[in-house]
């Protein structure tokens, strides 16, 4: 099962603060049309002040879209509505969630929405068998690690690792995405990992996109994955 790739767009959020004529909807259409499958929009993208919200996002021709958040920004999140497909959850400035008691409490408090849970989380058994007592559907691991290895024998180990901590969300009854760095060395490896259904190159495709457009760019990648 090849994963399905999907559009990260906190970059260009970040983009956006500095060059406001970026425009954010046109780079999801444009990574649509070239194959994304899903849209990830950072909770800061979502208030008052800003160009874009949820609701934005949530129209005919664009993929699922998934809100990004810390766990301290829950009470935002509850304040989208139905408009975000899926939630995910990460940690302060990022990082992976450590304590499950506010994903907990949120996914209490969601249930029976058609709103789905993930969580950015250590790939490791006791952080996966938390997450899977929460009732959250999707455990995210970070590819980070495995990019930034600077000897194929670490590579190999922090694959191993990830393959062994997707097996594990697989039998928790998790469905398993990857999120975060892959460079060109990793996408064919990451695709073969067992149980990984989706996978949020980023910020891969933004650098690819400055060369050849994000229609290309997500193309480039789907075909770095077989």
């Amino acid at each position: 099962m090849i994963p399905r790739v999907v559009l990260d767009l906190e970059v260009g959020s970040a983009i956006a603060r500095v060059l406001p004529e970026l425009d954010l909807l046109g780079v999801a259409y444009g990574a649509t049309r070239g194959g994304a499958e899903g849209i990830i929009l950072p909770i800061a993208e979502t208030g008052r002040q800003s160009n874009y919200s949820a609701d934005l996002f949530d129209r005919p021709g664009l993929p699922l879209l998934t809100v990004k958040c810390e766990v301290t920004e829950l009470e935002r999140a509850a304040a989208l509505g139905s408009a975000p497909d899926r939630l995910l959850i990460t940690g302060d400035r990022g990082g992976c969630v450590k304590d499950f008691s506010h994903v907990d409490e949120y996914v209490s408090r969601s249930s029976g929405s058609h709103q789905e849970i993930g969580v950015l989380v250590e790939a490791e058994t006791a952080s996966l068998k938390a997450l899977a007592k929460t009732g959250a559907r999707w455990a995210y691991l970070g590819c980070g690690a495995a990019h930034s290895c600077e000897s194929t024998e670490a590579a190999e180990a922090e694959l191993a690792r990830l393959t062994s901590a997707a097996l594990s969300a697989n039998k928790l009854g998790l469905r398993v995405a990857l999120h975060g760095p892959t460079g060109r060395q990793l996408p064919v490896a990451l695709g073969a990992l067992p149980h990984v259904e989706e996978i949020a190159p980023t910020p891969d495709l933004w650098v690819s996109a400055l060369r050849i457009g994000f229609e290309n760019a997500v193309q480039d990648f789907i075909r770095l994955l077989h």
